[in-house]
């Protein structure tokens, strides 16, 4: 199966104020997991995994755009949560 990390960014919204992003673009984060022996397409998604915490002490979001076999699809979830990418 191939998986190609189109885009994929992590973080939140200060006090939920759209002006406030803190947020990072983690693409070659997720890329290395995804390619890493044992990953089967599955990443937990976290501050350590995602090298670190661009929002501290806000909840944060992540979202991808990954390719599965030439289709694209949108991931999206809370810190803390495992996607399977496959």
């Amino acid at each position: 199966m191939a998986v190609e990390v189109m885009v994929a960014v992590y973080g939140a919204l200060r006090d939920g104020n759209q002006d406030k992003t803190e947020a990072a673009i983690v693409t070659s984060a997720l890329k290395n997991l995804l390619e890493k022996p044992g990953s089967n397409g599955v990443v937990k998604i976290n501050n350590a995994n995602m090298g670190g915490d661009p929002a501290p002490g806000v909840q944060k979001h992540f979202g991808a755009v990954v390719k599965v076999d030439g289709e694209r699809h949108a991931f999206a979830c809370l810190e803390n949560q495992t996607i399977d990418f496959t």
